[in-house]
């Protein structure tokens, strides 16, 4: 406890005293962030975004949205954990003091900075209107000095019947103002809200700089339909831009009370869930993860002094044993994701087909020196040598017709000990191939037209692929945080075509409706989710920020 002390203490000196600079050797620089192809730039090197979800104020008997302490030693401690267990980056919800961003300028760590707009306030109201944007335009005028800073985020789940409520003109206006201070005063950091990929799905999100969403794997909506993985993947899809895509939430719970997945959870279901949300995000091609998130917050069931026996209290990766532990104790999960950080797999990804050509693209931590690749029990690709954080290259498998392959890669250290290994099963030939297909289609295209809704949903498999499963639907109605129903048809393998005729009840209290199917498919040991979809509206309300 002393060595940790002391080294706090020399941090603290040099960030207090600083005056604009981090340390007389580690002046600020203009931030070098560039957005291209879907991925983020940093120094003109490509840079996956590795943030941890970090709320300061939050310890036990703390409340960060009503009065907190700055607490730079603490700070200072646990960002050193989180850069020692391979995050580069933090992200945040409620604003941080410049004292507080110092801080994490000097640890090199980038972040992902929430301003928290309060996203079930009175958009209409002008008084809200101008609190908002002078908060926005104030903490701009010192986070612009810092280059850690990579990304704002101005709002957090905003409901759809919220949105309704107070104008989508009003939302749009006060969205684009706070956007348009940021870019002005902060010029080149992108923008953008956190959405939920539950309940914001329809905002067409090419209106900021980043898609960015919330995602919980509870098996209900697109997730029941497509899988996590494809679900996260759907989301950019539904945009049909190029701009990055970052998951800056999911985790695991592990309150004694829940249902379904959301608490409830052993230590041990949240350590391999967070590994499989891992691989899953990674999977769906985001190019940015925030996963939620470093230490539990007591506030959260509203009384910060006590560790209620709610969902939203057990999410940390560190938990408080009482109302005096500050420092925490780490969960298995926390080293699990400690030893998943040595090595970033972006490329190849499961449920993916290649000819034959498979690109390998991998973000790799500092004491990785060798990568080696293992199918059908042979090493079939091998180097080492490794000096870069990011690490690029090719497999190939000649001429070979269609072929299922289960990869295994391993990672080493210099000494030639093994740090971290992961199984990927990709599927390549030497020619393109068909896949089934999944379609819908609806006797409405406006829910407001009609108390019930005709759906067809037609799959076709003229291939090779085996069904798995049967046909996986859902009518997400988007009434507050209700799950729709889950529903389950069995397919016939036997034949190529075949269609699917439901009777969906309109809720009246939605005002729009997601409709999400999937059918998983098979090739050996090859697994795909084929998914299709389709989003109905009540009306016009939304179409001056919803998905065309």
């Amino acid at each position: 406890m002393k060595k940790w002390f002391s080294s706090i203490v020399v941090i603290l000196i040099c960030v207090t005293n600083c005056n604009g600079t981090v340390s007389k050797n580690r002046n600020i620089e203009p931030t070098n962030l560039e957005i291209k192809d879907g991925w983020y730039y940093v120094y003109g090197e490509k840079f996956f975004v590795n943030a941890l979800g970090y709320e300061i104020g939050a310890r036990p008997g703390q409340h960060p949205y009503e009065y907190r302490e700055i607490e730079l030693a603490r700070m200072a401690h646990d960002l050193k954990l989180i850069k020692e267990a391979g995050f580069n980056a933090i992200r945040t919800w409620s604003e941080l003091t410049e004292e507080e961003v110092k801080l994490i300028q000097y640890t090199g760590l980038k972040m992902i900075f929430g301003i928290w707009i309060k996203p079930h306030a009175d958009f209409s109201d002008p008084e809200f209107v101008k609190e908002a944007l002078h908060l926005v335009d104030s903490i701009v005028s010192f986070t612009s000095k810092y280059d850690c800073i990579i990304t704002y985020l101005i709002m957090n789940e905003p409901m759809p019947q919220h949105i309704h409520d107070v104008g989508v003109k009003n939302t749009y206006d006060l969205w684009m103002k706070a956007k348009e201070i940021i870019h002005e005063k902060h010029p080149g950091i992108p923008v953008t809200i956190s959405g939920n990929s539950a309940i914001t799905e329809y905002l067409n999100m090419n209106m900021f700089d980043v898609y960015s969403y919330n995602a919980y794997d509870y098996a209900e909506g697109i997730n029941y339909a497509m899988g996590f993985a494809n679900g996260n993947r759907f989301l950019k899809e539904i945009n049909k831009g190029d701009l990055p895509l970052i998951l800056t939430e999911f985790g695991k719970s592990v309150s004694r009370m829940g249902f379904g997945e959301y608490g409830g959870n052993t230590l041990k279901q949240q350590e391999d869930a967070l590994i499989e949300y891992f691989r899953n995000v990674l999977d769906a091609g985001a190019t940015g993860m925030c996963p939620f998130y470093y230490a539990d917050g007591w506030w959260k069931g509203g009384e910060p002094s006590i560790h209620n026996d709610t969902p939203e209290e057990w999410f940390g990766y560190w938990g408080y044993k009482d109302l005096e532990d500050t420092i925490g104790y780490p969960r298995p999960v926390w080293y699990a994701v400690k030893e998943y950080n040595k090595a970033l797999i972006t490329a190849p990804k499961n449920q993916q087909f290649y000819e034959n050509k498979v690109p390998m693209e991998i973000f790799l931590q500092d004491d990785i020196d060798m990568v080696r690749v293992i199918y059908h029990d042979a090493i079939v690709y091998e180097k080492n040598g490794l000096n870069d954080k990011y690490f690029v290259d090719t497999l190939s498998f000649g001429n070979d017709t269609l072929t299922d392959r289960e990869l295994v890669f391993e990672f080493y250290n210099k000494k030639g000990e093994l740090q971290k290994y992961e199984i990927l099963i990709i599927l390549t030939g030497n020619e393109p191939i068909e896949w089934p297909t999944l379609d819908v289609e609806t006797d409405l295209d406006d829910i407001s037209k009609g108390k019930t809704l005709k759906a067809g949903f037609t799959f076709k498999n003229k291939t090779n692929f085996k069904i798995e499963d049967g046909l996986r639907y859902v009518f997400q109605h988007h009434i507050g945080w209700q799950p729709g129903e889950n529903q389950l048809a069995k397919i016939d393998a036997d034949k190529s075509s075949q269609t699917f005729d439901v009777v969906y009840n309109i809720r009246d209290e939605s005002l729009l409706l997601g409709i999400y199917a999937g059918v998983d498919v098979s090739y050996g040991k090859f697994r795909k989710t084929i998914y299709t979809h389709k989003l109905l509206f009540r009306g016009d309300w939304a179409d001056p920020i919803r998905i065309k």
